[in-house]
């Protein structure tokens, strides 16, 4: 690549946009039944993608890239992608390696207990305690377990269905996650025994599209296509596919009102 490319330029040479989607995170990033990339990311990206071709020069295809939660940073960092269609939670501490789109989406970590087992986080004492792996919510585990359960041993997993499988079968009393995620594997998994959900959440996670750092032109065209999904108000009919007919929270509709940018 000539001096100064960037993702768009190299994106025009190879003749392909490649998208990360985690295979590990419905309902924001997924593969379905039949293998195909799914979920609101998901979604996101595939509305924005034909702006982002436009930016790139034109004649450039979309190539759909997956990913786990444990390689989606290094596949960002060794250029295997341009941009990770998920659930990515914006942080200083991240944006000191990467950039990010503005916000599409916002959950909070959440904490699911067996039934029958100490149900609340107060009464955690030296039981074990699961988390999905390279996660924001997994250095949240450790400070809220040092503060509340400081014998209780961490347990890590590589997606949220074994985590929550652990649960059910009680080799785990609790596992924490992002709400919205817990939320939509226990409806697919339909539990016999429905474990036990706090009612509070545990942090605020506001989701972003996240690629390499300094990449200013794709972040430029990421955000302007963002911003017109959100202004004609497309992304209810993309929440309402991807996540059914949710009661969308006040905080998640001012997201769209307020961080969109004027052309």
């Amino acid at each position: 690549m000539p001096a100064g490319a960037d993702a768009l330029d190299e994106a025009q040479a190879r003749g392909t946009l490649r998208m990360g989607y985690r295979l590990d995170a419905p309902p924001f990033s997924y593969a379905d039944d039949a293998g195909a990339p799914a979920g609101l990311a998901v979604l996101l990206c595939a509305a924005a993608a034909p702006g982002i071709v436009e930016a790139a020069g034109g004649g450039v295809a979309v190539q759909w890239v997956p990913v786990t939660a444990s390689t989606r940073f290094a596949a960002l960092d060794e250029g295997r992608i341009d941009l990770l269609c998920g659930p990515t939670t914006q942080t200083l501490k991240r944006r000191a390696t990467m950039d990010f789109s503005i916000p599409y989406y916002v959950d909070g970590a959440g904490i699911v207990f067996r039934k029958g087992g100490p149900e609340a986080l107060e009464r955690l004492t030296d039981e074990p305690v699961g988390v999905l792996a390279g996660t924001t919510t997994e250095a949240l585990a450790r400070r809220v377990l040092a503060e509340h359960a400081p014998k209780a041993e961490l347990v890590l997993f590589q997606s949220h269905v074994e985590g929550l499988e652990a649960l059910q079968r009680g080799d785990v009393e609790a596992y924490l996650g992002d709400q919205s995620i817990l939320l939509y594997q226990l409806g697919r998994m339909r539990p016999t025994v429905q474990p036990v959900i706090a009612r509070r959440t545990l942090s605020r996670e506001p989701y972003a599209l996240a690629m390499r750092r300094g990449e200013s032109r794709l972040r430029l065209a990421v955000d302007r296509e963002l911003s017109r999904i959100y202004e004609s108000g497309e992304i209810y009919e993309l929440i309402h596919e991807a996540l059914g007919r949710v009661q969308i929270s006040p905080e998640i509709e001012a997201i769209y009102d307020v961080v969109a940018i004027p052309d």
